[in-house]
């Protein structure tokens, strides 16, 4: 081994990004129509979800869109809103709908937020309280901290110290939603979800995971100018590549860049606007 300590940020051996480098690739990194090879996004699945199931439900969401009027700090607040700065967009309208569709019978939440507030309301309003809902966040925000009705259990503790036994209680339909730190490295949370808790589910259990821009590249503002470094959304590519273990089930970036029209129709209840988002649902089917 040498005595090499490190290495500077954009170096080869750095997983920090060398923005010359990028911008000096940027067409190549961020092409108009990107080809993930060995990918299947389930096309006709999103053509049947927006079609036949988002229609159902989404005309009843109606979250506000701003935080309530002298509220200034959002971990005041009570109730999910639409601008929130975790959990928006196409994201939250597809919880929404998906939940109320697949009406699983437990959620284990890995990185709550504003994620929490919205799947405790739809448990509450419309699924009778029958969802038993784990959240496991090592630094919930002031709202968590508090009893939340339609929510279980909240396990203050980073994931890689919580027991897998709690995550082999999942059954088919059940789901496993997740929203980490998006790095991966030596002990981190993506790695113990990816390597250890995923290949242990059992077949039939849906999959959540934020942040995920397939089939584009993480989003240039945040390589380039915000300088994100995150590398989550490598590991779900590899994943799911050649791999007939899992199954997507539904994109927002996806749904945003392949069917456009037709995700404006299947959101026209919500003010005629449609828009993207990052979460990516997927099924483990073995």
């Amino acid at each position: 081994m040498s005595g090499q300590r490190g290495y500077p940020n954009g170096h080869y051996y750095s997983p920090v990004i060398n923005i010359a480098d990028i911008e000096e690739r940027s067409e190549k990194i961020w092409p108009a129509t990107p080809d993930l090879v060995g990918i299947d996004f389930n096309h006709a699945g999103h053509e049947q979800l927006l079609r036949e199931v988002f229609p159902q439900f989404v005309g009843s969401f109606e979250y506000s869109e701003t935080m309530p009027i002298g509220v200034r700090d959002e971990n005041a607040v009570e109730q999910f809103f639409q601008t929130n700065s975790q959990f928006a967009w196409l994201d939250s309208i597809a919880l929404f709908v998906l939940m109320r569709h697949w009406r699983p019978k437990q959620i284990i939440e890995v990185g709550s937020g504003f994620s929490s507030l919205l799947m405790a309301d739809v448990n509450r309003r419309f699924l009778n309280s029958a969802v038993h809902i784990t959240c496991i966040e090592p630094y919930p925000r002031q709202f968590l901290k508090r009893t939340i009705a339609g929510i279980n259990v909240l396990i203050r503790e980073r994931v890689q110290n919580v027991p897998l036994d709690i995550f082999a209680n999942l059954e088919s339909g059940d789901i496993l939603f997740i929203d980490s730190s998006h790095i991966s490295k030596t002990d981190s949370d993506v790695n113990y979800l990816m390597f250890e808790i995923v290949p242990r589910l059992k077949a039939g259990v849906l999959i959540h995971i934020h942040d995920i821009f397939l089939p584009h590249d993480y989003p240039r503002e945040w390589v380039v100018e915000r300088k994100r470094c995150w590398n989550e959304q490598y590991l779900v590519r590899a994943l799911l590549t050649l791999n007939c273990s899992f199954r997507i089930e539904f994109g927002s970036a996806y749904a945003f860049y392949a069917l456009p029209q037709l995700l404006k129709q299947a959101l026209s209840e919500c003010n005629g606007r449609f828009y993207g988002g990052s979460s990516l649902w997927i099924r483990k089917l073995v």
